[in-house]
């Protein structure tokens, strides 16, 4: 049964992160079984993260599974990451104070997130996945010192960024960034000297929300 089939006809709903790894998975294992090659497992790949509705993922593996294989949709209500707070034991990789100098900090997801946190960016670049993250408190200060250097943040619904960094010739934007009901306030301060703070949230083109951090 595709997705377009599935009783209440789920084909026209907005497919999760989650539901994209799933289909990532499949392609995957096809890829090592010989049973497409990898000029088309990089093209189903990308077409996979650039897929919005569960109609366009299903597509991307109606020659590679059987109907009663093909992954199971995530619950609806799974769609916005639940958020976790204090008295809930941290998940995943805990971000703890770090300088990075002329190098990549990537603490992958998901990511646990201090109350309080201290991150210096010298000439290098930090990449800050906050979707599926779990949180300290219902408000996080996140504390950034940026001299050259450039910082990705990626945030999903349910999550609101409140900026108060100190620029001095430097440049921060805030795409496609959630404005309705939070759950969580992610306060962002510090200095930041000729350097680069991009907040990307879902939407906008396709596909870059998805690559934004990796």
């Amino acid at each position: 049964m595709s997705a377009q089939d599935h009783p209440g006809g789920i084909g026209h709903l907005r497919c999760s992160d989650g539901d994209r790894e799933l289909v990532a998975d499949v392609l995957g294992r096809a890829f090592s079984e010989g049973r497409i090659t990898f000029e088309e497992h990089d093209e189903r790949l990308n077409h996979t993260y650039a897929a919005r509705t569960f109609a366009e993922l299903d597509a991307i593996t109606t020659d590679l599974v059987a109907p009663s294989e093909a992954p199971t949709p995530a619950p609806l209500s799974a769609h916005v990451p639940e958020r976790r707070f204090s008295g809930t034991p941290a998940t995943g990789t805990v971000l703890h104070n770090s300088t990075t100098v002329m190098t990549t900090l990537n603490p992958g997801a998901p990511l646990h997130i201090p109350q309080e946190t201290s991150l210096m960016v010298i000439l290098g670049t930090l990449k800050l996945d906050l979707v599926n993250a779990t949180f300290a408190a219902e408000t996080v200060h996140i504390n950034i010192s940026n001299l050259m250097g450039d910082v990705r943040i990626r945030v999903p619904e349910g999550i609101r960024v409140v900026n108060s960094i100190s620029n001095i010739m430097g440049d921060y934007k805030a795409k496609n960034v959630p404005v309705g009901p939070a759950s969580v306030t992610v306060e962002l301060h510090g200095t930041m000297v000729m350097g680069q703070v991009t907040v990307l949230g879902p939407g906008g083109r396709p596909g870059k929300y998805e690559r934004f951090v990796r």
